[in-house]
Parts: C-alpha cells; sequence; structure tokens
C-alpha cells in the first residue's frame, strides 16, 4: 500500500561551486534517457564501433580517463553503454552514447545546461559529458535534486547503479566506482574523481523506518587524501545515518506515515514522487543541508 511522501529541504545560501568530476555523468544519463527511452530488460538502439571511437579510447586511456575497453566492428547497444557509463564510469561510453544519438559534443553539452537550468540546479554548469574538465562544477544541493530527479524518473537507473559490478563483452567484469555500492543498504548512485575535484560522491542508500522503505540521498563533494573515493564513501555513509533519527512514524489523518521530525529550520513538503529525503554536504564540512525533488 502506498504511504504518504516526503521531499525534505532547507536552505543553504553558502554552498561552494566546485567542480563535480564524473558526478556529470548523471546528467548525460538523464540526457540520452530523454532521448532514447529505455527500460532495465531492453538493449535499445545498437552501433558498431569505429576507428574514431577506438582512437577516442585509446586517448582516455593514454590521458588516464576512466573508460572500458572496445575494438574494432564491436556492436554495442544503449542498455550496454549505461551500464558501463554508470557503473564503471567508462568516460568512452559517454561519447559512444553521444554519436547514437548523433549530435555534436556542443548540442549535447547544451542540451544537459539547458535541463539544468529547467530542473533549478541554478548553481550547475556542464562543459563536457563526462566531468574530466574542472569546467563542469556545481554544488551539493543541486548534485543532490539532480540524482532525485534521475532515480525517480528513469527506473532503469535505479536498476543500474545498484549493480557491484558489469560484464562487457571485451573489459570483461569491470567493478563498480560507487564506494560501498551493495552493502550497508547503499544502492547507488555515482561517484567521481579528479585531481581538481577531489573524491565525488553521491550515495543512495534505502532503509526502514517502521514499516517504510525510505530512500536517502547524501552528497559529498571536495575529499583529498590518499583515498579520495574511499573518504567521499564513509563521510556520505556517516551522513545518511545521521538522517535517520530525524525521520519517524507519525499518524496522520489518512493513518500512519513517515515524517521528518528533526530540527524545525528543516521545511517538509508532500510530492507525488517516491518517498525520499536528499541530504547533501560539501567538501568535509559538518554542515548539512537536505533538498527534494
Amino acid at each position: 500500500m502506498a504511504v504518504p511522501q516526503l521531499c525534505v529541504g532547507a536552505s543553504s545560501p553558502h554552498q561552494p561551486v566546485v567542480p563535480i568530476a564524473s558526478l556529470t555523468k548523471m546528467m548525460t544519463a538523464w540526457v540520452v534517457l530523454h532521448k532514447l527511452p529505455l527500460t532495465y530488460n531492453q538493449r535499445g538502439p545498437c552501433l558498431t564501433v569505429t576507428a574514431h571511437d577506438v582512437a577516442v579510447y585509446d586517448h582516455d586511456v593514454r590521458s588516464g580517463q576512466s573508460n572500458a575497453e572496445i575494438v574494432l566492428g564491436e556492436r554495442l547497444c544503449e542498455g550496454m553503454l549505461l551500464r558501463g557509463l554508470l557503473v564503471h564510469s567508462a568516460g568512452n561510453f559517454a561519447q559512444l552514447l553521444q554519436s547514437m544519438i548523433g549530435w555534436s559534443q556542443k548540442n549535447f553539452v547544451g542540451v544537459m545546461n539547458r535541463d539544468a537550468q529547467q530542473l533549478g540546479l541554478r548553481h550547475t554548469h556542464y562543459v563536457d559529458l563526462t566531468g574530466i574538465s574542472p569546467g563542469d562544477r556545481s554544488t551539493a544541493s543541486d548534485q543532490a535534486a539532480m540524482a532525485v530527479a534521475l532515480m525517480s524518473e528513469e527506473p532503469i537507473v535505479d536498476s543500474i547503479v545498484a549493480l557491484p559490478s558489469v560484464t562487457l563483452p571485451y573489459a570483461g567484469v569491470l567493478q563498480s566506482y560507487t564506494p560501498l555500492v551493495g552493502t550497508n543498504g547503499v544502492v547507488g548512485v555515482k561517484s567521481g574523481f579528479t585531481d581538481p575535484a577531489g573524491g565525488c560522491d553521491v550515495m543512495a542508500i534505502r532503509f526502514l523506518v517502521g514499516r517504510t522503505t525510505v530512500l536517502t540521498y547524501a552528497v559529498v563533494l571536495g575529499q583529498f587524501g590518499a583515498d579520495p573515493l574511499g573518504v567521499a564513501g564513509n563521510a556520505a555513509l556517516a551522513l545518511s545515518r545521521s538522517l535517520r533519527t530525524s525521520m519517524g512514524v507519525v499518524a496522520t489523518p489518512l493513518g500512519r506515515a513517515v515524517k521528518w521530525v528533526g530540527a524545525s529550520r528543516y521545511l517538509v513538503l508532500p510530492t507525488t514522487t517516491t518517498t525520499s529525503t536528499s541530504t547533501t554536504t560539501s567538501t568535509s564540512s559538518t554542515t548539512t543541508t537536505t533538498i527534494g525533488p
């Protein structure tokens, strides 16, 4: 039986706008799926790998960008490309998806920025499809909103990002770069790392409040050190766990429902989407900001 849905929000006027690395690929997937809708069990349209595609892959390997091996003449379909993009963060798969749609990179990035504005991501700007450039910039709040929209509107993404690994024709079994996926209730969504951005993680976790399954999103940006992705993942996990004491089951005129029962500075608004709470933090600050779709 459906329960009343929640959206938790609060203002955060001082969040820094920082590089977001491969979190950019959430918007890449959003644009692709709005142009070429797909369900989890569908293959979608396919393409044949060209010499140019192999040259792009070779460049990504030489320059240390995230990638997945491809070979000339290989047949790849949209579903496989999305798995490689979201699970193993393959940058060359983003470029293959761009080719599949038939747009130039300039046009594709233009749609990314247009859709960001339409989603209300006022502090987000993209310059490429992969996040390799420090010009791909956003805030933690914006990236939480991006994740909520992507997971809510594109169910295939929910299924893909929960995969701990993906098997590709030539690259074989490639592990997810999302920290802790498959453990502690973590079901995605996307991580990223570059030297300018540091470790970044958008973590979605499902857990029970009473008998209701709640999905929370924690976004951590700008983590550095010997293991920046691990640091980002651990910080996101701690942040997600801190939410649980601020949610409870309360009586309503329609029955019992999950409500935000935390500090009064948070605003709880009803929505018509799945029950979710989005929580974000930037850099290593202990300040948390929650927003909803």
